[in-house]
């Protein structure tokens, strides 16, 4: 009961131009400076972390993307060991069976904080580099705050929900970005520019897309890599949710956030890719995601790619 009422009096004196921030604790807050930022909970200093920009253009090459669709529960990581990748949500399980430590982690969705708490233990202790936003990082203070001074961790924003700054309206947000080279907006959706579209900048913050696949594929990019190869991200493509979900529970929610934000995304980032020569592909053949927004290839194809070190123009 004090807890709901300790909510209901925090969106009060939030209002609704902070309504990105009801999701947090109560006395959790967080102040940023330079490449660092300070977090705080029941007015102690619990950490200082990094900034996802701090990490911009340090890494090259390839990286694969490890999403939880059902297809992950027939791949082989170790065939990819020698590749950079990134975990998303629940994903580090599967490393976890196969022995194996990701390069980098990313966690943006409430919903495994809340009922996933092991994934984001995992996730961390795995030495990985992690990146929650701030919903994360209170959770994670509400349930085990020893975790953020692990040193490993990064605040990621999304570039329209920051911590302590209104939720924009589109209009405020298109006078800030339409006309800036580092974020690509799609034309035909701008009543939809504040989650989808596709960011250069990490400082600036990602889209969200209304999939933890559109973060990270923005979060690939921005750390330098010139390949990625998107792996279990079957979009619902099977009938089945996630890999570790042994029964099939009918059309996944996030299904219902294809049209237009997933496809549209998508859509853009091919557009990145073709003019930076950059490429994007898909090992998942069962992907909702069509061919001709990202190309499906075999994980033969992507190793051969991977190991050459070939820029090859998305098609």
């Amino acid at each position: 009961m004090i807890k709901k009422l300790l909510k209901f009096y925090q969106k009060i004196r939030l209002g609704e131009k902070f309504k990105h921030q009801y999701s947090c604790h109560p006395d959790f807050y967080i102040s940023k400076k330079n490449n660092r930022c300070d977090v705080f909970f029941k007015s102690k200093l619990i950490a200082s972390i990094h900034l996802a920009h701090k990490l911009e253009k340090k890494f090259r090459n390839s990286c694969f993307i490890i999403a939880t669709g059902p297809s992950l529960g027939d791949f082989d990581l170790n065939k990819i060991k020698n590749f950079d990748t990134i975990s998303l949500n629940c994903a580090i399980k599967k490393f976890n069976s196969s022995q194996l430590k990701p390069t980098h982690c990313i966690i943006v969705d409430k919903k495994i904080f809340d009922n996933e708490w092991e994934c984001v233990e995992s996730s961390v202790l795995s030495g990985a580099n992690c990146y929650f936003s701030f919903v994360g990082l209170s959770k994670i203070c509400e349930k085990n705050p020893s975790l953020l001074t692990h040193g490993n961790i990064y605040l990621i924003e999304s570039i329209s929900r920051k911590f302590g700054h209104p939720f924009p309206s589109v209009d405020d947000f298109l006078s800030v970005f339409a006309t800036d080279p580092e974020v690509w907006l799609d034309q035909n959706l701008y009543k939809y520019c504040r989650s989808i579209g596709f960011s250069l900048n990490l400082a600036k913050g990602l889209f969200s897309g209304k999939t933890v696949a559109t973060w990270a594929t923005q979060l690939s990019f921005n750390l330098g890599y010139k390949n990625i190869f998107l792996v279990g991200m079957d979009l619902g493509g099977t009938g089945k949710s996630h890999f570790y979900v042994e029964e099939n529970n009918g059309i996944p929610d996030f299904l219902k956030d294809y049209e237009p934000h997933i496809r549209a995304c998508f859509e853009l980032a091919k557009k990145v890719c073709e003019k930076n020569n950059w490429g994007i592909f898909n090992l998942s053949m069962k992907s909702t995601l069509p061919d001709k927004i990202v190309k499906k290839i075999s994980l033969d194809e992507a190793l051969k790619i991977a190991f050459n070190d070939t820029l090859i123009k998305t098609k």
